[in-house]
């Protein structure tokens, strides 16, 4: 059980959390005196909960893809053929980046991304089940499946990322707005018959 300090100690921690989203979510740059400012706080103040700018973005990275996988696992239909499924899990994945635009962004440049395949594990299945695929060397352990070709499943998983990340980048920061919905229906498409689903 944990003690009132560590509750509080979670609280303000939750709070600076939201700050930087919001502030990130605004388009500002993200600075822990900024962060600290909104909360009515001093910048050394902030220094006892997070110990650097890159502690905070690294918790908030981890806490996108958390959130950004449980987003996908939701929209995974339990029953269809391949193509219907994975339509389904790209529409939750964009569903969510639309929503969250600045956390997406920022999960979305991180330098690493430990964690990714929790957002990809339930393309895995989808992809397995694939005719074709280019190969891929290595084949990490996450990668493996239950069924189908393990090779195809990682290839479609990494090939789901890029395209996403393409439509979306598109459509939050590009001139294009409004035409995700489309370009994402077209996009998975091609991917489906790249990947012969």
């Amino acid at each position: 059980m944990s003690t009132p300090r560590q509750r509080y100690r979670e609280q303000v921690r939750r709070e600076i959390k939201q700050a930087a989203l919001a502030r990130i979510g605004e388009g500002e740059p993200l600075s822990l005196t900024a962060v600290a400012r909104r909360l009515g706080m001093t910048g050394p103040a902030l220094y006892k909960y997070f110990a650097s700018r890159d502690e905070l973005i690294a918790e908030l990275v981890q806490d996108g893809l958390g959130e950004l996988a449980a987003a996908v696992r939701a929209g995974a239909l339990p029953e269809g053929g391949p193509r219907e499924r994975l339509h389904a899990l790209a529409r939750a994945f964009h569903g969510w980046a639309v929503a969250r635009p600045g956390l997406f962004l920022l999960v979305s440049s991180a330098p690493t991304l430990a964690g990714v395949e929790e957002v990809l594990g339930p393309f895995l299945p989808v992809f397995a089940q694939a005719r074709s695929a280019p190969a891929l060397d290595g084949l990490p352990a996450w990668a493996h499946v239950r069924e189908g070709d393990p090779v195809a499943a990682l290839t479609g998983a990494v090939l789901v990322w890029t395209r996403l990340q393409g439509v979306l980048s598109v459509e939050l920061r590009g001139p294009f707005a409004g035409v995700g919905t489309a370009l994402l229906a077209a996009e998975i498409d091609s991917l489906a018959d790249t990947m012969g689903l």
